[in-house]
């Protein structure tokens, strides 16, 4: 802790350039002594930090001061801002402001790797809302109230105490808590971009439930049904992105078999009708069935709304 409050005053330094000990004592909640302990061990460590008397006094640092490079090593200051472009560049966070102080503070800058900060499309204004008004409510303990559309298609409205935000898979989700939830404990998780009709319900939360880890598993959970698909070798490229190399095993036309433990629903189809014609499910049956009834029903669709003769879609 008191590592952690020598390194805030040092930044409140670097910004403001002078600050007196009162108003430390105040911001840390710690007394006027202490910190002018904190002053004498930076000096100690050789920052060039010193004290005036008198009507414009108080703390001051020397202009022009970037940290001493012996306090971190190279490593470690590049470890420090490698995870700060990391944060810059996920959607709705901004760690700009601080990476700024700490580029100013290591002087220098890593020029050996590059972030895009932005999407390949700005974010839409509601997305962004709803992720503030998530937040807002996991650290105001407001529960919330919104209509939600599940990767089924199924809509509903739901009424549930925010506890944490999760980014995965380049989108926000959040963990909620609904009392009369069996499973896992009475969580469920939201993807944010299937919110609407979100709302504060007055009140807050009476105590905070335990949030399990990312990676909890329930034993008793029912394991996710066997899919076995050959993709074509036209869209390697395209496998090698979302499946672990230990799940691809290669055929001698040069075809990838691919093995998989997937929940059936509407994304399952979705992504597998994106590969069009490069694709073949070998098991289930019922995986295989409804994917040609979805394929048979979307040529019927394009016939019917195309003006190319039936003889030119059957080359």
């Amino acid at each position: 802790m008191e590592h952690n409050r020598l390194f805030k005053i040092l930044l409140l330094l670097l910004e403001k350039k002078k600050t007196t000990a009162p108003e430390l004592a105040k911001l840390f909640e710690v007394s006027v002594r202490t910190v002018y302990r904190d002053i004498d061990r930076l000096s100690s460590a050789g920052i060039p930090v010193y004290t005036t008397t008198g009507k414009y006094g108080g703390i001051h640092l020397m202009d022009n001061y970037v940290m001493d490079k012996s306090l971190l090593s190279e490593e470690e200051q590049n470890e420090i801002l490698l995870g700060l472009y990391s944060v810059s560049s996920i959607p709705h966070l901004n760690g700009n402001r601080m990476l700024t102080r700490l580029t100013t503070l290591f002087d220098h800058k890593l020029d050996w790797i590059e972030f895009e900060h932005s999407p390949w499309e700005s974010i839409p204004a509601q997305e962004m809302e709803m992720f503030n008004q998530v937040k807002q409510a996991i650290f105001a303990r407001h529960p919330l109230s919104f209509h939600y559309v599940n990767s089924n298609g199924e809509a509903s409205t739901e009424t549930t105490q925010p506890v944490k935000l999760i980014f995965k898979n380049n989108t926000w989700y959040f963990k909620g808590w609904q009392k009369n939830e069996p499973e896992q404990h009475g969580f469920k998780t939201f993807k944010i971009k299937r919110i609407s009709q979100l709302d504060f319900i007055p009140g807050f939360f009476d105590n905070d439930p335990a949030i399990p880890a990312a990676d909890d598993h329930h034993h008793d959970a029912p394991k996710p049904p066997r899919l076995v698909v050959l993709f074509s070798e036209a869209v390697a490229y395209r496998v090698r992105d979302f499946a672990d190399p230990s799940l691809i095993q290669y055929e001698e036309d040069g075809r990838l078999r691919v093995t998989l433990h997937l929940e059936v629903d509407e994304r399952i189809y979705s992504f597998l009708m994106s590969f069009g014609g490069d694709v073949t499910v070998i098991e289930p049956f019922a995986i295989q069935t409804e994917l040609l009834k979805r394929h048979r029903r979307a040529l019927k669709h394009l016939l019917a709304d195309s003006r190319i003769p039936d003889s030119e879609t059957e080359k």
